[in-house]
């Protein structure tokens, strides 16, 4: 087991080649299995206009799973609102994506 370098005995790592930002990600992407063309992920990309942005600011789409699309809201009213547009979202994502076979969302509150 590698021991953890401690704040004072720090030695700057040698130089190595840089890497390309997007080799970077498109190697991470790999390593996960993320597949950014699935249409589960295209919702959460796209998210900020599927809801508009200023909701978009105030509720995350975290994760689809089994039907069930979950927000992230940073406020009681903001999940409200969610809840109140959820048959339009819903509507507005099925028309985009029919194989997610969405039918409900869900909303939390997280700071």
């Amino acid at each position: 087991m590698a021991e953890r370098r401690k704040k004072d005995s720090y030695k700057p790592l040698a130089s190595e080649d840089p890497v390309v930002g997007s080799v970077f990600m498109d190697q991470v992407l790999d390593r996960f299995n993320i597949d950014l063309d699935k249409p589960e992920n295209q919702v959460i990309i796209h998210w900020s206009s599927i809801v508009g942005k200023e909701t978009a600011e105030h509720a995350r789409c975290e994760k689809i799973e089994k039907g069930v699309l979950y927000v992230a809201c940073d406020h009681p009213s903001r999940a409200a609102k969610i809840r109140l547009e959820s048959r339009e979202i819903l509507k507005n994502i099925s028309g985009v994506f029919p194989e997610i076979n969405l039918s409900k969302i869900v909303t939390y509150i997280h700071k």
